[in-house]
């Protein structure tokens, strides 16, 4: 963390191979971090020293189509955690023409603004539960899958749409693949939409659509009148201000769950306010967020409200950074408070 204070040149991945129409492109992701939080348990503190992502990158292009794989090994060393090397994102990208790719692979469906920013540029050190529970059904996080993505007007409007394998539900229990979609506006720049600090004089105005459903889902009775359903809105707003920036965010989404049985489906609504101002030559921003999750009545009803605050610094952009953060969390049983520093390194 000292070291990422210093000065130091830029940073980007490493091409080790650019010939015949095939490249290739290695990169790292490191985040070192220290952590001091109440427990679920009301046992009191916690402190923990982890390495909470690690990642190995590798990029390029076979003749015209892009491919990804990137490997990764999480929470090394946290309490609690048994890690073990897995792949978070591989696929390949075919371009159609018309400004029109085809996707084919292991990623993140096109489902909720919170979700598709990297863990490498957030707001604050971790993502919320904005986008954590509908990841945690299956809705929005990495699944095997194919879409057709594009964009009209140089990236004015960007869309994907696809079908995926929901990979929280067994495979004999899912005869009907989840149908993923989303619809970006971007009333200013169209470069790097996803991400919670931009760097520059640019101006970035985005509004996101995005829905999600699963229907036919069995249970091990052969009930299959089961289905899952998310719908969601959010928008970013990143522009320049005097010497520095102002980044302002916000999301709202709705899941709902239907037991393969039959009945009432079970609702629950989540939102997320983000604001974070870039200071000192745009390098220091304070930051501040708040998740709600409102619970369907059916479940007990009642809220949980989560508060972020605390400040990143960068000293080459995301690509080498430290962040810490202060969490106040109301509407659980215990008090589950704390504390979080990170750095990063990530090319």
């Amino acid at each position: 963390m000292i070291a990422a204070l210093s000065p130091s040149p830029a940073r980007g991945g490493a091409e080790v191979y650019n010939k015949d129409e095939l490249s290739l492109e290695l990169g790292l992701r490191l985040q070192p971090r220290m952590e001091l939080s109440g427990t679920s348990t009301g046992r009191g503190w916690q402190r923990d020293f982890l390495i909470r992502r690690s990642r190995l990158k590798a990029n390029g292009k076979v003749h015209r189509a892009k491919y990804v794989v990137e490997w990764k090994i999480d929470s090394t060393d946290q309490i609690g955690a048994s890690p073990s090397a897995a792949i978070e994102n591989c696929y390949l990208q075919y371009p159609l023409g018309w400004e029109m790719d085809l996707r084919v692979g292991l990623y993140d469906q096109p489902f909720s603004r919170d979700r598709l920013t990297s863990d490498s540029k957030q707001l604050a050190v971790d993502r919320g539960a904005v986008s954590d529970i509908p990841a945690a059904l299956g809705l929005a996080d990495n699944a095997f899958g194919l879409q057709l993505q594009g964009e009209v007007r140089e990236g004015r409007a960007q869309y994907a749409v696809g079908l995926f394998d929901n990979r929280t539900i067994p495979g004999q229990l899912q005869v009907i693949p989840m149908a993923v979609g989303r619809l970006d506006l971007n009333f200013g720049s169209s470069k790097d939409v996803y991400r919670d600090a931009h760097f520059g004089d640019q101006k970035w105005f985005s509004i996101g659509l995005n829905g999600s459903y699963q229907g036919g889902i069995e249970n091990a009775a052969g009930a299959r009148d089961g289905s899952t359903a998310a719908a969601g809105v959010d928008g970013m707003v990143d522009v320049p201000i005097r010497s520095g920036r102002l980044l302002a965010r916000g999301e709202f989404n709705n899941v709902q769950l239907t037991d393969p049985a039959g009945g009432n489906s079970v609702d629950t609504r989540m939102w997320m306010a983000g604001l974070g101002i870039l200071l000192f030559h745009q390098r220091f921003q304070p930051i501040v967020r708040f998740d709600q999750v409102l619970l369907d009545d059916a479940v007990g009803g009642g809220s949980r409200n989560i508060t972020y605050a605390g400040a990143n610094f960068y000293q080459d952009g995301h690509k080498l950074k430290v962040q810490g953060d202060i969490r106040f969390e109301a509407g659980t049983q215990y008090a589950v408070d704390g504390g979080r520093l990170q750095a990063q390194v990530d090319f």
